[in-house]
């Protein structure tokens, strides 16, 4: 197949799924109205012995940093 004609499917394909997509039917005014939350004010704390857990499960590493290779997406 030649790049136009795969070009062409695609955007068939993707008319079709708008056009589908159109026909869902959903509520226009839709909102969750909650008495209690669960997150509290100052819960927002970094995950303590995440960095730890994280260096442990890496197979190269150097002190605090993970040593990873860089490649080429191709």
């Amino acid at each position: 197949m030649n790049r136009e004609l795969i070009q062409k499917e695609a955007k068939e394909i993707l008319d079709k799924f708008a056009d589908a997509l159109g026909k869902v039917k959903t509520e226009e005014d839709f909102h969750v109205d909650r008495e209690e939350f669960e997150r509290k004010d100052g819960m927002n704390k970094p995950c303590e012995g995440l960095k730890e857990d994280i260096l442990k499960n890496a197979p190269n590493k150097n002190k605090d940093f993970i040593i990873a290779e860089k490649r080429s997406w191709k």
